[in-house]
């Protein structure tokens, strides 16, 4: 296995995980309807998008910068959610 098929690995391992966590989010949503998990969970599922097109382009090549503008909304919602929550 060269080093772009294990970076290729790793990018579905964690686009795997960021899934999972976005649905352990939307599940306490549904329960509670409290903002906080909802954007928690559209934030893992961002980050889950952005590891997707990561598979697809040459991880090398920082010509790709709009990738990270996925990496930047998720924790900005990440943060705009624990703002929020300790504001209330």
């Amino acid at each position: 296995m060269d080093n772009q098929e294990f970076n290729q690995f790793l990018y579905g391992a964690v686009m795997m995980a960021s899934i999972a966590a976005g649905i352990f989010f939307l599940k306490f949503w549904r329960k509670t309807t409290d903002r906080f998990f909802l954007l928690f969970s559209l934030a893992f599922f961002l980050l889950a998008i952005e590891r997707f097109i990561f598979v697809f382009i040459q991880s090398e090549n920082e010509v790709h910068t709009y990738v990270f503008v996925f990496r930047l909304l998720a924790f900005m919602m990440i943060t705009g959610a624990v703002v929020e929550k300790n504001r209330a």
